[in-house]
């Protein structure tokens, strides 16, 4: 489903925190993503630069304030996702 380089460093993770956000209907904002990522921001803003080259996450700026931007799963990158999920063996626990 995925390049498998995304999944060292914090990548997988903040795959992970997109999707729960876009199933929640949460925004998050690249300092907040870089926060529960646990990472330094420059290493996030690499991060999320390789994972929008590879199409999985959109920037989507804010419209009432144009500083701050937020983060979310591209059309490929939700179905990516939803279908690694769906391709989990059933009864297969993920923490």
């Amino acid at each position: 489903h995925f390049n498998p380089e995304l999944f060292a460093d914090p990548a997988w993770d903040m795959l992970l925190e997109l999707y729960s956000a876009a199933l929640t209907q949460r925004k998050l904002t690249v300092s907040r993503l870089a926060e529960r990522s646990g990472v330094p921001m420059t290493t996030a803003l690499r991060w999320i630069t390789t994972l929008e080259r590879e199409g999985l996450i959109d920037r989507v700026h804010d419209r009432l304030d144009g500083r701050r931007v937020f983060l979310t799963l591209s059309d490929k990158g939700e179905r990516a996702m939803s279908a690694y999920f769906d391709d989990l063996p059933a009864g297969t626990l993920f923490l």
